[in-house]
């Protein structure tokens, strides 16, 4: 979706709002998730595994999309990550809205 305005400017104020609607949504898909998951799960302690690390993956992708840059290249990943920025596409929803944050 970037490649039709990040070159023009600020991210549309209607696709700021989805992607501030897809926050609160992935909340509540995460949440549900993790109860289907505690009463519903297999019974192979396998199975109960892998469904937890790909819940973790969800949590963890929110996480690099919402509320902390996560992703940065191995080499420079632990000293990158400590700086705690926040994500692009944050600023990009704020920055729409006339509010522009700190890198």
């Amino acid at each position: 979706m970037a490649r039709n305005w990040v070159l023009r400017g600020e991210m549309p104020r209607g696709l700021a709002r989805l992607y501030r609607a897809f926050r609160v949504i992935d909340v509540v898909l995460l949440a549900a998730g993790l109860v289907g998951v505690l009463i519903w799960r297999p019974a192979d302690p396998l199975g109960t595994a892998v469904i937890m690390i790909i819940w973790l993956f969800g949590v963890v992708e929110f996480i690099n999309y919402f509320v902390m840059r996560l992703a940065y290249p191995v080499r420079r990943w632990f000293a990158e990550v400590g700086e705690r920025r926040t994500p692009r596409l944050m600023l990009d929803v704020r920055s729409s809205q006339g509010r522009a944050l700190p890198q």
